[in-house]
């Protein structure tokens, strides 16, 4: 009996450390970001890795690195909600609609991307090739690094671009990227050149791509400010939108695959899970040992659209986006200008003029910023006409929030003359006074504003004839004709009036000589 309860105790210690053993299989396992069909295959580098470090460390005693004591510049400003520390090296928070950044740490040093690189990809690739366009691959899907993301593409296998978007965006694929990029440039390097000069039409001052897919390159980086722009003109399309937003996706067989290909979204926030975040709409995960993790996050809520870059991130890119996010939706919120009354005008005769006429409404069209719940200084504007192009920026307290360019409308370009002419009569006025009081000693100043009055006055009236209608011109040319027909006409008159008395006058001297 007794030998039985020892054997029944060893078996269980068996059963025990064969199901420890299984179980930390299973955990590394489960943490792959493709888990189904002959994705099994794939070796995420993306995702991996950073959850595989999940295993090994304990969440409720974090190591924070030093970056996470590092400076956060939207709090230095005054009055402006303090936003959270995070562990991402640099991150930034931006509105979606209006480019407006709510957050900032270190937004402008330069990072390496890691496969979020791929959201420039798959722009260029959605606005350049038709969805149902083949592609057939070519040794390009080998030329990765061992261990990479990749779904097994094999050389002269097939893909529509659709099913080749939802294996780079919601997988990750390496392979993939590369020979979409070098389907639609022709080579590699030629997509490359695309993207490099795409970022700079969108503003982007501090990126450098070298590849299609975002393995590590010295020469291969971006800032969450440029990141943050770049993810922003992507969500502009609504195929990105929808792709972004899909939890898996099934490629079917192929001409050389005959299995199924699941695969499945790696963004944590969007799938269910304990990383879920409501309102998040999508995004895009990277991951490689020298970038850390990099995480581009797309949320919505209280009718807020927001976009969320954490670069050289550690195991806390998931938390600290989620910290950014609640932030920004707890301390803003959204606020047309076009009905915000509290709006005033910086120093400025043209802002002042749009104010007092009552067409502010017109200069802002659609604008709205997003302004803090408990906004502590004035929210004020200054336009600039260049042109037919009317530009708006707008200010918290003395920091530039958003500057918009917009066209302008006739309207607002006769409002910015006739402001002009208003500070300039303001301005003489001015001038007079100060001369009428002037004493004597200050007759030389009193000439100079005499001077400059007259100055002023002849600008005057050169803006006033500006305002005339169109036919001023061919008016003027009748205008100087018949001046000038008039002063010929008085010049021959004149001659002949001397001619006649000049005869008459000889005729009466032969008279006298006769008598």
């Amino acid at each position: 009996m007794r030998a039985k309860q020892l054997s029944r105790m060893f078996g269980a210690f068996l059963l025990s450390a064969v199901l420890t053993v299984n179980t930390g299989n299973l955990t590394a396992y489960g943490a792959a970001e493709n888990t189904q069909g002959t994705v099994q295959q794939t070796q995420s580098s993306d995702a991996n890795a950073g959850a595989a470090a999940d295993t090994t460390q304990n969440p409720q005693e974090p190591q924070m690195p030093e970056s996470y004591e590092w400076e956060i510049q939207s709090n230095k400003i005054k009055g402006w909600p303090q936003g959270p520390k995070v562990s991402a090296e640099t991150a930034i928070v931006m509105d979606l609609d209006s480019g407006e950044i709510l957050y900032a740490k270190g937004i402008d040093e330069k990072r390496a991307p890691a496969s979020t690189t791929k959201i420039m990809t798959s722009m260029l690739a959605i606005e350049k090739v038709p969805l149902d366009q083949q592609i057939t691959f070519t040794n390009e899907v080998n030329n990765i690094e061992a261990g990479s993301t990749h779904i097994g593409i094999k050389p002269g296998e097939t893909l529509t671009m659709e099913q080749s978007l939802y294996g780079i965006l919601l997988a990750s694929a390496n392979e993939v990227s590369s020979g979409v990029a070098e389907n639609i440039g022709g080579t590699v390097q030629a997509f490359v050149d695309m993207m490099n000069q795409r970022a700079k039409e969108l503003g982007c001052e501090n990126t450098h791509f070298v590849n299609a897919n975002g393995l590590y390159s010295d020469d291969h980086y971006t800032t969450a400010r440029d990141l943050a722009i770049i993810s922003r003109a992507a969500f502009q399309n609504e195929t990105f939108r929808n792709i972004i937003k899909t939890e898996y996706y099934i490629i079917p067989p192929t001409n050389i695959t005959a299995e199924q290909r699941w695969l499945n979204n790696h963004h944590k926030m969007l799938v269910s899970g304990a990383q879920h975040y409501d309102g998040c709409l999508g995004g895009k995960t990277g991951y490689t040992e020298k970038a850390g993790n990099t995480l581009v996050t797309y949320a919505e809520r209280n009718g807020m659209r927001l976009v969320c870059v954490v670069l050289k991130d550690n195991l806390y890119h998931y938390e600290d986006t989620k910290n950014l996010l609640d932030y920004a939706f707890n301390n803003f919120q959204k606020v047309p200008l076009s009905s915000y009354t509290s709006l005033e005008s910086r120093p400025d005769a043209f802002g002042e003029y749009l104010k007092e006429q009552g067409m502010l409404p017109e200069a802002v069209q659609d604008t709205a910023l997003l302004l803090p719940s408990k906004a502590e200084e004035k929210i004020t504007f200054k336009p600039l006409l260049e042109g037919d192009t009317l530009n708006m920026e707008y200010y918290y307290g003395d920091t530039l929030l958003l500057s918009t360019d917009t066209a302008a409308s006739q309207t607002i370009q006769d409002a910015q003359k006739q402001a002009e002419l208003m500070a300039r009569q303001t301005e003489q006025a001015s001038a007079v006074s100060d001369s009428a009081g002037a004493d004597p000693e200050s007759s030389q100043d009193s000439s100079r504003g005499t001077s400059q009055s007259l100055r002023g006055f002849a600008a005057d009236l050169a803006a006033q004839f500006q305002e005339l209608p169109s036919w001023k011109y061919p008016a003027l040319v009748l205008l100087c004709g018949a001046l000038i027909f008039y002063l010929v006409m008085l010049i021959i008159r004149i001659k002949r009036s001397r001619r006649r008395r000049r005869r008459e006058k000889s005729k009466r001297n032969s008279r006298k000589k006769d008598e």
